[in-house]
């Protein structure tokens, strides 16, 4: 990685802004002098270029509308462009160091954490998202759920009639050719909306990895040192119909269906060398470990919306049903052999780990604006049942023999309750919002082997404030801060064993905790184009991953735990210029301070680290409807769970076309144009001193086209709420 820092110069970017109509009015509706004008004008569209960031209400925005990487890329692309968001092992969504983050739709929770919402967001296309909002305080509307707060991504909306079809294709070629081809249509009248999507994508993957740690086995002081091979190969079927029909004056219901099936295989080939302490090869062993693991998701929603006045006041209802399974089978075959090549054993193990996780839930909301304040207010149930079974054999004379000590059956069930109220009112320049909202969980882990039970229930309170004073027309503060809690997910209650090799595995606790964090922040803008906000975010019972050895005296095993407090301060800038007439630039950085405790032989020591994360973005908007996009980003090293990571920068480049008066449009990109991509890290426990090095193929080339046909299309409003996010 550091044969690479001098590689990242600088970048370019293109952001293109919405259109807008308005037109002045006296008390009556319509100027009296302006009525021949409003009858022969029929629109009025002036084109204004938006910044990539911009605040509002404690909230930064990133604007990606248009922007010359979208087409042919997806959500979880463009989330890794988020300045403070990052993608690291086995796609885990990381937000400024925390994966305590919900990741919503317009507003709604996706239900999906971990590999499945990576998954999610693979389905949804970069094009179909207007923007996304950055909330580490979010108010008393949202689920309390995220101690790093939510990133919201905001669809692209249609407001006029008839009908709209886009067709979209693209081929890339990283490792292995890959392809995404999509249909989008919707229909839209006075009264009724219909909506439909299809999707299919094939984002194969590949990585080399090295990892490695000390052992003692029977007296002997040996060092393990891995590498592996794994290959991905992966198929996404995504799918979704809706409709919206106003069936009354005022009165509105819709209803909406989300599915996907993941077609996911991987191959893992490793070597593990066992080295003496001075460094002589002992023996060593080759292993395969296949992985088949089909996921399949339903989501369907139900809503409905009463409109009370056209001030703006309305009620609405969602009611909603997720069902989630994944079934995967895996096969690890281990052959040992001595330092001559000389092969001593074979072992097989088998593994069946069925999962099932179904959620209900229904919410209602209030949103009543008043000539001098605004109420909101709302209810939510939630219902999530959890079942994994998992199992494993080995091949003992030609038969499976089942390991007790390794399978076992889980279940486990949560219920939510949850209401809130909050107001705010203007002041002359200065704009308040106050909320609380008030929890109920209720759940239940069962361990069937063990006939255990563990127990959780609690009632909890949570404040949100928020402060907007405009000091001038160049000048604005926001004050905000809010209690959040982090749940669990369900991966980490769940103790079943997720192997690398015979020497390292991951597994749940179903002892777990949940995170408690209060979370504040200051932003100062000037003139909407010099942006510096300081966060500050304090948790207690940190989750975090706790190195132990096994029984066996060799076998590294990493599992879920609560520690005790965990700090983080963040200050960021972000900084807007036009040096051209056609170039704009933003830079963003984030110097950020983080200390929390980790597990030792010997009881527990706290770790701190500085770390700065950088983000340049550059447009070129060119003649002939031609843009170029340059994203550059690096982040030093960080502390991320029990491991510090070493730096790491990429850079992409887009470069867009549009034709046919923009019904047409292509684009060329490359992502990680250097190849610098690499999850690099050590553990800073004295437990197992372990360590990895992965490199991705990561550097990407694609082709995108795309044809729109009619009008502009609807996007489905997904209607979703937090408990999914913990899949």
């Amino acid at each position: 990685m550091n044969d690479h820092k001098n590689t990242i110069i600088f970048a370019l970017c293109l952001l293109f802004s919405a259109s807008w109509a308005s037109a002045q009015t006296d008390s009556t509706g319509v100027r009296k002098d302006t009525v021949a004008k409003v009858e022969l004008i029929k629109e009025v569209s002036i084109n204004a270029r938006k910044k990539v960031f911009e605040t509002d209400k404690g909230k930064l925005i990133f604007n990606v509308q248009n922007s010359a990487l979208s087409t042919g890329q997806t959500a979880l692309d463009l989330l890794k462009r988020v300045p403070g968001v990052s993608v690291g092992q086995n796609d885990q969504i990381l937000f400024r160091g925390s994966a305590g983050i919900n990741v919503v739709i317009d507003g709604k929770m996706t239900y999906l954490s971990g590999s499945q919402l990576a998954s999610f967001l693979m389905g949804m296309s970069a094009e179909d998202i207007s923007k996304i909002e950055i909330m580490t305080t979010p108010s008393s509307e949202f689920d309390a759920a995220g101690n790093a707060g939510i990133i919201n991504i905001i669809s692209k909306k249609n407001i006029k009639k008839g009908y709209a079809i886009d067709l979209r294709s693209s081929v890339s070629k990283g490792k292995y050719w890959m392809n995404n081809q999509n249909i989008t249509s919707s229909f839209r009248t006075k009264k009724l909306s219909l909506y439909g999507s299809f999707d299919f994508n094939t984002p194969h993957s590949y990585s080399k990895n090295q990892s490695g740690n000390t052992i003692n086995d029977n007296g002997n002081v040996l060092q393990l040192s891995r590498n592996n091979e794994s290959i991905y190969k992966v198929k996404y079927y995504t799918w979704r119909v809706g409709a919206d029909w106003q069936f009354l004056n005022r009165h509105s219901i819709g209803i909406s269906y989300n599915g996907y099936f993941d077609d996911f295989k991987s191959f893992n080939y490793s070597t593990v060398d066992r080295l003496a302490h001075s460094g002589n090869l002992q023996s060593y062993i080759r292993s395969e470990n296949t992985q088949i693991e089909p996921y399949h998701y339903d989501d369907v929603s139900m809503k409905y919306k009463f409109d009370i006045d056209s001030l703006g006041k309305n009620i609405t209802a969602d009611a909603n049903y997720t069902s989630n399974r994944n079934f995967s089978d895996g096969l690890m075959t281990t052959d040992i052999y001595t330092l001559n090549d000389v092969f001593l054993n074979r072992k097989v193990q088998k593994s069946h780990q069925p999962g099932f996780v179904k959620i209900k839930s229904f919410k209602a909301d209030a949103d009543l604006p008043f000539q001098k304040f605004r109420i909101k207010t709302g209810v939510k149930y939630a219902e999530v049942e959890n079942d994994n079974q998992f199992r494993f054999d080995s091949l003992q004379a030609g038969n499976y023999v089942k390991i007790d000590a390794l399978s076992n059956h889980f279940k486990y069930r949560e219920r939510i309750a949850a209401v809130y109220l909050s107001g705010s009112k203007t002041f002359s320049k200065t704009s308040i919002e106050a909320g609380l909202r008030l929890e109920y969980t209720n759940a239940d882990g069962y361990m069937i082997k063990q006939d255990l039970t563990n127990k959780w229930q609690y009632t909890k309170l949570f404040p949100s404030l928020t402060v907007e004073q405009i000091i001038s027309d160049d000048h604005k503060l926001d004050f905000s801060v809010s209690r959040r809690i982090n749940r669990p997910s369900y991966s980490d209650l769940n103790p079943v064993r997720w192997y690398t090799d015979q020497y390292f595995y991951y597994s749940g606790n179903p002892n777990l905790l949940p995170e408690m964090t209060w979370v504040s922040s200051l932003t100062y803008s000037l003139k909407s184009r010099y942006i510096f906000t300081a966060i500050y975010n304090r948790s207690n019972h940190f989750i975090n991953r706790r190195l132990a050895i096994d029984d066996n005296g060799f076998t590294v095993r990493s599992m879920s735990d609560n520690f005790g407090k965990r700090q983080r301060f963040d200050f960021t800038t972000s900084v807007s210029v036009k040096p051209l007439k056609f170039w704009d630039l933003q830079l963003f950085n984030d110097l950020s301070y983080t200390a929390y405790p980790i597990s030792l032989q010997l009881g527990e020591k706290q770790v701190s680290k500085w770390s700065l994360t950088t983000m340049l973005e550059q447009d070129f908007t060119l003649p002939k409807d031609f843009s170029v996009n340059l994203v550059a980003s690096f982040t030093t090293s960080e502390l991320r769970g029990i491991y510090s990571t070493e730096p790491m920068g990429f850079v992409n480049i887009g470069v867009k076309k549009s034709f046919f008066n923009k019904k047409f449009v292509a684009q060329f990109s490359v992502s990680d144009l250097f190849n610098t991509t690499r999850y690099k890290a050590k553990s800073q426990t004295d437990i197992a001193d372990y360590y990895y090095n992965d490199k991705p193929y990561s550097r990407v080339v694609s082709l995108s086209l795309k044809y729109h046909f009619g009008g502009e299309l609807i996007k489905s409003n997904n209607r979703k709420t937090e408990e999914q996010e913990r899949l």
